[in-house]
């Protein structure tokens, strides 16, 4: 079984990084679920983690619901998949697309042997 790790955060979504954003993030629990520490928004939404291999957004692979201001230990069900990074981008309101997203980071992801 693939287990995984952020390894790095990168990245930067709109101008309402002062709105809405992440945490430090430290820890993924295995392939099938992440955890973000620390998400906050101004406004209700949704968190989505795309596949972002490519330096591009591809396959959304898991979604979770933000409530308006401080979420934390926000847990994302994966879809199978074989991402070796990921990106995780806050919606403020309904899922959209990456460009018209609050914020977002791009997570690396290792495989431990």
């Amino acid at each position: 079984m693939k287990t995984t790790a952020i390894v790095a955060a990168l990245g930067m979504g709109s101008a309402a990084v002062a709105e809405a954003n992440f945490g430090l993030q430290a820890t993924v629990e295995d392939d099938s679920t992440i955890t973000l520490d620390l998400v906050r928004t101004s406004e209700s939404g949704i968190l989505a983690i795309y596949d972002y291999s490519k330096g591009e957004f591809g396959d959304l692979i898991g979604t979770a619901s933000l409530d308006a201001g401080v979420n934390t230990d926000v847990k994302v069900s994966l879809d199978p998949n074989g991402a070796q990074d990921v990106a995780a981008v806050i919606y403020e309101g309904e899922l959209t697309t990456p460009s018209e997203a609050s914020n977002w980071i791009e997570l690396e992801v290792s495989e431990d042997s």
